[in-house]
């Protein structure tokens, strides 16, 4: 353990490290934008939460509570559609993340590591990790505040020292609180005290502890991680959810979502395109493993050898403890299959730390420091440099990494045809069309996996993904329609799911039996509520289905199923994607959403445009 004061080189990475991660995050507290779909649903969940909805049937999903009452404590303090205090929240824990990692280096590491370790963890969250992953409020990136100190404490407890013997339970107890905490925020976290109860018994070994001391420790981590699971779990009990909570968390996951094909192919390809992507992050495991394999086979060949288990457990210290800590968070993530840059954040502390661990100490050796040196000041002034460009490049974009401008110009044209106290339903993936509308969200789900069996983003034969779907989801979602009635139903099921409203019998048929289709704008089909005793809508048509886009709007080349009921489908007039469309034979939208929809900077553009003689498609309302 290192027991010396931070060097200043020590204190300047850590301010070059904010510096950077501030600088990415700043164009995304300024326009307000959602960094990754995660916290658009959370937050949408959050309101539902508010409104009195109970977690896991008024507002469903399958992670563990605690992430979606942190978002619901967000959303009471700054409201739940406030965008730029989710943003700060989000900075705040990039931050405290970078910070954890950088108190864990100085408590262990030579000064290399500390610089090495900080370096790793500040570019990662800047530039290591896709924006929509690393600047996001996640699961993983609230998890890993108290993930990392509470393997900072079980560190802290387990070091050779003077401390008494009561300090050391408490460093432990303290620890597996934390863990808790992680594990109630995502399940993914629940391996890492494994870690710990490993270096706590191969201490006991070497130290040849009684064994009513480490079985004490044992159970004293053991019930301290249990604690707040614990909580919740009685919690759900007196709330009358205890079942949902274990379907979703548990059975659903088990089932379905860690189940999302039968194929190999699906499950290769998602690898292999991340790890075009991620170089870096490979490399360096890459690396880590390649010392770290060695070493514990041939520990394992002589624990063999011997018939005992021990020798694996010799020399088990921090070193190890971190590379266990970094196998077990890769492991968590790779049992996903679908290897998003997100599942591995949780990895990114254990990643820095062992890099530090194993790079620092050579680099501290005399022959070796100033070129260290020279490469870390290198390294922290391309990062500090390259994150002032992103501030430029992010404002260029609008603050936008995660969907083009269209969900934001829904939600405008939404909230222009409706009243503040309204409610709307989304359909399909695009939940942050709530926030961007400041409209309240109808029924438990906010994104229709779970009524249509759809696994993200694993597209399969209609009739499997029908078998997955949760039963009495749909009947359950179409009663909450009924009893909520929102003035709004936005059909966004071609955008990145592929699977629209009305591919599904009794959701398709709920829509045509109380909404009229309004318009279109680019991918999302909006429909308006017939007013009441109003038999039919003032034309009867609906849309053919919209391709399969991605949030970007970029084609996926993936087929949309077709309609439950096509009698009434017809071809929209051709116009500009990002003004409304709708049928001729039928009243126009609101006047409120035809001003909204206008723009004077893109309608400056358009005309010198077609000036320079481009072709600016356009409709007037007519065929």
């Amino acid at each position: 353990m290192a027991d010396r004061q931070a060097h200043w080189s020590e204190r300047l990475a850590l301010f070059g490290g904010v510096a950077s991660i501030a600088a990415v995050h700043s164009p995304l507290v300024a326009y307000g934008t959602f960094a990754n779909v995660d916290e658009a649903y959370a937050g949408a969940l959050a309101s539902r939460i508010l409104d009195g909805h109970k977690l896991y049937v008024g507002a469903v999903s399958q992670r563990g509570p605690l992430m979606y009452y942190v978002y619901t404590l967000v959303a009471w303090l700054h409201g739940w559609d406030n965008l730029r205090a989710l943003r700060l929240w989000a900075l705040g824990v990039a931050l405290l993340n970078l910070y954890a990692v950088y108190l864990f280096a100085r408590a262990f590491l030579p000064r290399a590591g500390v610089l090495i370790a900080t370096f790793v963890m500040a570019y990662a969250l800047a530039f290591g990790v896709p924006p929509f992953d690393g600047l996001a409020l996640h699961g993983e990136s609230l998890q890993l505040p108290p993930l990392t100190f509470g393997c900072l404490l079980g560190a802290l407890a387990l070091q050779p020292s003077p401390r008494a013997a009561d300090l050391r339970r408490w460093l432990l107890a303290g620890s597996g609180l934390l863990f808790g905490i992680a594990v109630a925020i995502k399940q993914s976290a629940a391996l890492h005290p494994v870690a710990l109860c490993v270096w706590l018994l191969a201490s006991a070994r070497r130290n040849r502890q009684p064994a009513k001391q480490w079985l004490t420790d044992l159970g004293i981590i053991t019930a301290s991680t249990a604690l707040l699971p614990a909580l919740f779990i009685a919690h759900a009990a007196h709330e009358g959810t205890l079942k949902e909570l274990y379907y979703y968390t548990v059975v659903y996951n088990r089932d379905v979502h860690l189940r999302p094909t039968r194929k190999l192919f699906p499950l290769l390809t998602p690898f292999f395109l991340r790890l075009t992507e991620q170089t870096g992050y490979f490399l360096l495991l890459l690396g880590i493993a390649s010392a770290a394999i060695p070493s514990g086979a041939r520990r394992l060949a002589r624990a063999m050898q011997a018939r005992v288990a021990w020798p694996v457990l010799r020399g088990f210290g921090v070193r190890r403890y971190l590379v266990a800590n970094l196998a077990l968070a890769v492991l968590s993530a790779s049992a996903m299959y679908r290897f998003f840059p997100h599942y591995f954040v949780q990895s990114l502390p254990f990643l820095a730390l062992a890099a530090g661990a194993m790079l620092g100490p050579s680099a501290e050796r005399l022959r070796h420091r100033a070129a260290f040196n020279r490469l870390a000041i290198g390294a922290f002034g391309m990062l500090i440099f390259a994150s002032g460009l992103s501030t430029v490049f992010g404002e260029r974009v609008d603050g936008r990494v995660t969907h083009d401008r269209t969900p934001q110009l829904c939600g405008k044209l939404i909230a222009a045809g409706t009243k503040p106290e309204d409610r709307i339903f989304v359909w399909g993936f695009s939940p942050w069309i709530y926030q961007y509308a400041h409209r309240r969200p109808a029924g438990r789900f906010v994104f229709e996996t779970y009524v249509t069996g759809f696994v993200p983003w694993f597209w399969d034969r209609l009739e499997l993904e029908r078998s997955r779907i949760v039963p009495g989801s749909v009947e359950a979602l179409l009663a909450d329609l009924d009893r909520e009635r929102p003035e709004i139903v936005v059909d966004a099921g071609s955008v990145m799911m592929a699977r629209p409203m009305r591919a599904y019998a009794k959701p398709g048929r709920w829509l045509l039996e109380h909404y009229c289709f309004e318009y279109r704008l680019a991918a999302f089909d909006v429909y308006r509520r017939r007013p009441d005793g109003v038999a039919e809508c003032a034309q009867p048509y609906v849309p053919l289905p919209y391709d399969a886009v991605n949030w970007n709007g970029t084609p996926m080349g993936i087929p949309v199923p077709l309609s439950a009921e096509r009698a009434r489908e017809r071809r929209l007039p051709y116009g500009n994607l990002m003004r409304p469309i709708w049928f001729p034979s039928g009243p126009p939208p609101q006047q409120a959403v035809l001003d909204a929809a206008r723009d004077p900077k893109t309608e400056r553009e358009e005309a010198e445009a077609e000036r320079d003689g481009f072709y600016i498609p356009r409709f007037d309302g007519r065929d």
